[in-house]
């Protein structure tokens, strides 16, 4: 039931990248219609995401549950907003264009192996009426054993096109269940679905609120009278989702998506954040892209702080955090300096 709660929310996050990139002129295809129609397969019904919230509010620490309810409200509301920004345009998508594009793409290829197994066709059947033939006029035994293996090489090339004429149709019918599946524009459903979910969600945040106010009555004040409020988030979801996609198991170890949400912006959780070898320059690079989208107030604080916490050294940060986009930089910096670019754009 958790996995079901926590992958919705950097499905959510793709989901509106491919609503921001379609807006900004990317190509529609067929692979992001396919998302669109898979994502309200799964999520359309509330009362089994109700039922998943429920059931992870009895297993989660009330500081997770709130940080992850807070981080899915922001991508179903930033979902929301974008579709109504241009509800039009997305109402008059071409799904049905780009589903019967997704089932032709076979024809060519079909065309072109038909031509090909009908030539052995037709020399399988010639092969077949010589040797047919032989037996009615007077022959010796090479010339039918000559017949014999001409028949067979031929039924062999046959066999061996057809199987692949046949392939093509698999996938071409395939294709066309597929396509199927994904005829109908769904923006609107999910748009219509996130306003569902969102009223579910303000229900147990609202729950949630007022829990931990009870317990901080049933607990009492603290002795300098003030109860320490939770730390806030410096990033949003929506951009730590994407860092956590490119960076998760490859800059830093292993970690949950809800960990690296809340190292990064310095909040209490079970998962420490560790740098993986060889990966302690590129993190730098990364911990100053993060830090030029913060007010310059928080800027230096939070460098200073997630800095101590991945065990980063100040001097060794301010030579090395330009590495990968250096002058000379390796094909890993280049690469790594490339995919950076397209998450902070």
């Amino acid at each position: 039931m958790e996995e079901r709660i926590t992958s919705m929310i950097p499905r959510y996050g793709k989901l509106n990248k491919i609503y921001t990139g379609i807006m900004s002129g990317d190509s529609f295809s067929f692979e992001k219609q396919q998302f669109i129609s898979d994502f309200y397969r799964e999520y359309g019904d509330t009362q089994t995401f109700e039922t998943a919230l429920i059931s992870l509010m009895l297993e989660m620490n009330a500081a997770h549950f709130s940080i992850l309810l807070n981080s899915l409200k922001r991508e179903i509301e930033s979902n929301i907003s974008t579709y109504n920004t241009c509800k039009e345009f997305f109402n008059c998508l071409d799904t049905g264009y780009v589903c019967r594009q997704h089932e032709s793409r076979f024809d060519w290829g079909i065309d072109r192996q038909m031509e090909v197994t009908n030539g052995y066709y037709r020399e399988l059947m010639e092969a077949n009426g010589s040797l047919e033939a032989v037996g009615f006029r007077e022959h010796d035994r090479q010339e039918e054993e000559l017949l014999e293996r001409r028949y067979e090489r031929c039924k062999r090339e046959y066999d061996k096109e057809k199987a692949k004429l046949d392939e093509l149709y698999r996938q071409k019918e395939q294709a066309r269940r597929e396509a199927l599946q994904c005829l109908q524009n769904r923006c609107g459903d999910i748009c219509r679905l996130g306003g569902s979910l969102l009223a579910i969600l303000e229900k147990y945040l609202t729950d949630q609120k007022k829990k931990e106010r009870e317990e901080k009555e049933e607990k009492g004040i603290s002795s300098s009278g003030t109860t320490p409020a939770s730390p806030s988030a410096y990033f949003p979801m929506r951009l730590l989702s994407a860092i956590y996609e490119k960076c998760n198991g490859v800059q830093f170890e292993t970690v949950s998506e809800l960990d690296f949400y809340a190292n990064l912006n310095l909040q209490p959780c079970e998962g420490r954040l560790k740098i993986r070898p060889r990966e302690k320059a590129r993190v730098c690079y990364l911990i100053f892209l993060m830090g030029e989208t913060l007010p310059k107030p928080d800027r230096e604080k939070w460098k200073e702080d997630v800095m101590n916490l991945l065990g980063i050294d100040d001097t060794y940060y301010k030579s090395k955090y330009k590495e990968p986009v250096s002058d000379f930089p390796s094909d890993s910096n280049q690469e790594f300096a490339r995919e950076m670019r397209s998450v902070f754009r």
